[in-house]
C-alpha cells in the first residue's frame, strides 16, 4: 500500500516564555506587586533577527487592587554583550486594563524596560533591569527595579509547497490541548464579595467562562494556563488567570486521573481576593475519545491575602494536537511525510472601536460616545468555510479602563477572491468592570468583515457589528480593524 507524501515548508522562530516581578509604587495606599507574563517570538520580520514581538499580560498580587490586569503587546530588541550568556533587551509594552477601582485613567498601560538577561542553561535566563509602568490618563506612574526568567523554545509555522525536491521526514512533537473551560466557584468558606463581614455561605454560585491550555508534556506532567471572567453570580468583571503544573496519570487508553496546583490573579466585581493573589489546588479525571478530550476537576480556591476561599468545579471541552517540532532543523526546511498534515491556526491583533447609543452606565453617566480597545483572536480553522475563534478585549481609551471582554465562537469565510473574503462571526461571551451595565456578565456579538490577505503571513481584517449584553443595557456598535498573523503548524496525522 502506497501513500501520499505530503510537502510543506517549515520555519522555525526563535521564541520565549516571558516572565517579570515588580513592586509598582501608588500614592495614599500600600505598593501593588505585580507580576507578568508573556510569549515572545523572534524573527517576524525577516531581515530583523534580533527583534521581538510578543503577547504579554500583567497582573496585581499584592496591594489592594485585586482584579487588575492588563493585556496588550510587547516589541523589543535583544543584542549580544557576551556571546552566548550574557544580553541586553530594550522593549515598549503597549495594553489596556484596570480594574478594582485603580485610578487607571482610560485603560492604556505604557510599559518600557531596560534588562540583562543571563542564560543559566540553553532553555533557561534570568533577566534584572529597570521599568517604568505608566498609565498615562490615570495617576499610576513608577519607575521600577524588576527581576524575571524566561524559557527559551523554537515556534514551528508551516506552509503546504509543491515542489520536486526531496524533504526530511524525521519529526517530534509536542502535545498541546485547547480547551473551552467552565469555572464554578460554590461552597464558599470565606467571602464571596467585599461587603461581607460574615462568610455568606447562600451567595450564588460565580461562574467563569474562559479557556484553558495545557503543554510541555514530560514524564507525565505538564504546564497549564486557565483563563476566566465570570457571566453567572452578578459579578461581572471578576476574572482569573492561573498558570501552574500538572501530573497525569493514565490508567486505560480513554481515560486518566490527574492533579494540577495553579497560582496567579484573580479579583474585581467586588469579589473579596484582597491583593489578587490567587491559588487553586484540585484533582480530576479526563476522558478521551480520539484527539477530543472531556475533563472534570474539583478542588480548592483560596486568596492567601484576601477573605476569599471556596470549592470550585470545573468543566472543560478541547482537543489533544501533537505538533511538530525538530530543534536540529535549519531555519526553513523542506518537510516530508504522509504522517503529518497541516492545522491552520491563526493569531490577531486589533483596535476595537465602539459606538454608543444615549443610555447610562451603572454610575449613571451617559456612555462614551466613542471608546477604544484592544484585541487579541486565537482562530483554528475548522475547514476552508468555518473557523473557531477565542477571543479577549481590554479597554485602553475612554471612561472605562478596567473594562474587559472574552469570546468564544464561530466564523465563516466566503471566498471573493484568492485574496480577498468576506466573514461573518457570531461569538457568545462574558465581560465586565469600568461601570459598564452588563447585568450578570453574559454577552453575545455578531459582525460582518473583510480579510485580505497580504502574504504567506500576514493579513489584515476589518470588521463591523454589534455587541449587545444579555441582561444589561450595553449594545454598541463596534469596528474592528487589524493584523493577523499565520501561525499554522505541522500535527501528527
Amino acid at each position: 500500500m502506497s501513500f501520499s507524501q505530503e510537502k510543506f515548508q517549515v520555519e522555525k522562530l526563535p521564541s520565549r516564555i516571558r516572565l517579570s516581578a515588580e513592586i509598582v509604587g501608588m500614592q495614599g495606599e500600600p505598593n501593588i506587586g505585580f507580576v507578568g507574563h508573556g510569549y515572545e517570538m523572534f524573527g517576524l520580520i525577516s531581515n530583523a533577527p534580533k527583534w521581538y514581538f510578543g503577547v504579554n499580560s500583567y497582573s496585581a498580587l499584592t496591594g489592594i487592587r485585586s482584579g487588575l490586569f492588563v493585556f496588550g503587546i510587547t516589541a523589543g530588541i535583544q543584542k549580544t554583550i557576551v556571546k552566548d550568556w550574557l544580553f541586553y533587551d530594550a522593549g515598549l509594552f503597549l495594553g489596556g486594563g484596570g480594574g478594582s477601582g485603580a485610578p487607571d485613567g482610560g485603560g492604556l498601560m505604557v510599559r518600557p524596560h531596560l534588562d540583562l538577561e543571563a542564560f543559566v542553561t540553553k532553555k533557561i535566563s534570568l533577566r534584572a533591569g529597570l521599568s517604568l509602568v505608566d498609565f498615562p490618563s490615570g495617576a499610576i506612574n513608577s519607575f521600577n527595579f524588576n527581576v524575571g526568567a524566561t524559557i527559551n523554545t523554537d515556534a514551528y509555522i508551516a506552509n503546504s509547497i509543491n515542489t520536486t525536491k526531496t524533504g526530511s521526514a524525521t519529526a517530534f512533537f509536542n502535545t498541546v490541548e485547547i480547551s473551552g473551560l467552565s469555572m464554578n466557584l460554590l461552597n464558599y468558606k470565606k467571602g464571596p464579595l467585599k461587603s461581607d463581614v460574615i462568610v455568606d455561605k447562600s451567595a450564588p454560585s460565580i461562574s467563569l467562562l474562559g479557556a484553558m491550555i495545557k503543554t510541555g508534556y514530560h514524564n507525565n506532567f505538564y504546564g497549564i494556563l486557565k483563563l476566566g471572567g465570570a457571566f453567572i453570580g452578578e459579578v461581572d468583571g471578576f476574572m482569573m488567570l492561573l498558570s501552574g503544573v500538572g501530573y497525569e496519570i493514565p490508567l486505560t487508553p480513554w481515560f486518566s486521573f490527574d492533579v494540577k496546583g495553579l497560582v496567579g490573579g484573580a479579583g474585581g466585581g467586588n469579589v473579596q481576593f484582597g491583593g489578587g493573589f490567587a491559588t487553586q489546588i484540585e484533582v480530576g479525571t479526563g476522558f478521551h475519545f480520539s484527539d477530543y478530550l472531556l475533563n472534570v476537576s474539583y478542588g480548592n480556591t483560596y486568596a492567601p491575602n484576601g477573605n476569599f476561599e471556596s470549592n470550585h468545579l470545573d468543566i472543560s471541552i478541547g482537543k489533544r494536537f501533537k505538533l511538530y517540532k525538530n530543534p536540529k532543523i535549519n531555519s526553513i526546511e523542506l518537510i516530508e511525510s504522509s504522517n503529518l498534515k497541516k492545522e491552520n491556526f491563526s493569531f490577531t491583533t486589533y483596535n476595537r472601536a465602539y459606538f454608543s447609543a444615549n443610555k447610562k452606565d451603572k454610575n449613571g453617566r451617559d456612555y462614551d460616545k466613542v471608546f477604544n480597545s484592544v484585541g487579541f483572536e486565537l482562530e483554528k480553522r475548522l475547514n476552508n468555510t468555518f473557523s473557531l475563534v477565542g477571543a479577549t478585549v481590554w479597554a485602553y481609551q475612554g471612561s472605562y479602563g478596567a473594562y474587559a471582554e472574552g469570546w468564544l465562537g464561530l466564523q465563516y469565510y466566503y471566498p471573493i477572491t484568492s485574496s480577498w473574503s468576506a466573514t461573518a462571526k457570531g461569538l457568545l461571551g462574558a465581560g465586565g468592570g469600568g461601570g459598564i451595565d452588563l447585568g450578570s456578565g453574559m454577552l453575545y456579538q455578531y459582525t460582518l468583515g473583510l480579510e485580505k490577505q497580504i502574504n504567506n503571513r500576514w493579513s489584515f481584517i476589518l470588521n463591523a457589528g454589534q455587541v449587545r449584553a444579555v441582561d444589561g443595557n450595553f449594545t454598541p456598535v463596534l469596528v474592528d480593524a487589524g493584523i493577523k498573523l499565520n501561525i499554522s503548524q505541522l500535527v501528527k496525522n
